[in-house]
């Protein structure tokens, strides 16, 4: 009773097996297809009544005061999160009436748009993302035109670059990333100089970056007036840390004298390797490590003396080189000890950096300052809508 074919187990389950398979493999497709076709009949559903409810009458119907009639249907494909709607039918009027399902002349939801900018930000060229498009929809999208959707974002660039600035950062670290960006027939390298601040709340933000010719005193100077005059005044700021470049140091002479700074140890360290010869490299700057992992300031200056008593016959140029920004080296030790390892390098926006880095790889250059700011903006974007509302550090 219970198997009325006749036949084995095994092959049972073989049977069931093929059809579970063949199941699930194209019950996603299935209910694709199926959405599309409801999608299009309701579209078109609602389309009729909006007419219906313009003309104020049914068809064939008959008034003194109507104010126009129906002229038959036009053909439009629609490109929607669901899949491509083919062939709507759009009803017309003589005089013209525009339904309110979509905009005059939309081919595509503002999402799908959306999907395509956000493909494009992430890596995948134009023409790759065009064959995407093609897989996906079955249209072909011009990269031309996924350029020109690209180019959208440049209203929100704009905005971002001229927002007014909160004065509650406590924290802000100021770094730059070279990238080559195609000019007059040639390619040059342009700095992105970059400001990341954290918030008395303990949230972290990439409050603003400039596309610039390099990291002269005059760039970080324009660039860190622009934060200022939007508001970020400095009266809260603890520490700037920064990279040491003599440009950037002058600069915040001039905008923010008052805050105190914490050179990067990343960037000092790598100064003063090269100074030292292969055979004595890691042992002399394992001691010069173990500077900054001292338990306070006092701890961390009587390693240095000791480091400097071993070294300063062997390597001299290397010991200046730290001796000289020892002062600003070891500014973290006034703040709390849970931040010390967050602040005493620009470690936090050099990830950023990374991001950036990752996502240009793939591309020769940019084609113009314009692009490489808006990709720029994209990639930080997208960071600051991730850590909104989440606090980073407590202070």
């Amino acid at each position: 009773m219970n198997n009325p074919l006749g036949l084995s187990k095994r092959k049972l389950n073989e049977i069931f097996g093929d059809v579970k398979v063949l199941y699930y493999d194209n019950i996603e497709e299935v209910l694709g297809e199926y959405a599309v076709r409801v999608m299009k009949k309701t579209f078109e559903r609602i389309m009729k009544a909006e007419v219906r409810g313009y003309l104020k009458t049914k068809r064939y119907g008959h008034r003194q005061d109507r104010i126009d009639y129906r002229n038959g249907y036009r053909r439009r494909d629609l490109m929607t999160t669901f899949g491509l709607l083919v062939d709507l039918k759009v009803p017309r009027t003589r005089k013209g009436y525009r339904t309110k399902v979509f905009r005059p002349y939309q081919r595509r939801w503002q999402r799908v748009n959306e999907w395509i900018k956000d493909i494009f930000i992430n890596g995948v060229s134009t023409r790759s993302v065009s064959h995407l498009v093609a897989k996906h929809y079955q249209v072909k999208l011009s990269a031309a035109e996924v350029s020109l959707l690209t180019k959208s974002v440049d209203v929100e660039v704009r905005a971002f670059h001229r927002r007014s600035l909160g004065d509650d950062y406590m924290y802000l670290f100021l770094d730059g990333v070279t990238h080559k960006v195609a000019s007059c027939g040639r390619v040059v390298k342009k700095l992105v100089l970059v400001a990341y601040g954290i918030r008395a709340n303990g949230q972290r933000e990439v409050i603003d970056y400039w596309v610039a010719k390099s990291e002269s005193e005059a760039d970080w100077t324009r660039f860190l007036n622009n934060l200022y005059r939007r508001g970020l005044r400095g009266e809260q700021l603890r520490l700037v840390i920064v990279d040491g470049g003599g440009g950037l140091n002058a600069a915040l002479d001039m905008i923010y004298p008052h805050v105190r700074r914490q050179r990067c140890w990343v960037h000092k360290l790598k100064n003063v390797v090269v100074k030292v010869p292969v055979r004595y490299r890691l042992e002399c700057m394992r001691g010069a490590r173990k500077i900054y992992l001292a338990s306070n300031k006092k701890a961390a200056i009587q390693r240095f003396k000791e480091w400097r008593r071993q070294w300063i016959p062997l390597v001299p140029k290397a010991v200046v080189c730290l001796e000289q920004d020892l002062e600003e080296l070891l500014t973290f030790f006034s703040e709390d000890a849970k931040l010390w390892r967050k602040v005493r390098t620009t470690n936090m926006i050099e990830r950023l950096f990374r991001e950036i880095r990752k996502r240009t790889k793939t591309m020769y250059g940019f084609a113009n300052i314009e692009s490489c700011d808006r990709i720029t903006y994209a990639l930080f974007a997208k960071y600051n809508k991730q850590w909104k509302g989440h606090q980073y550090v407590k202070i």
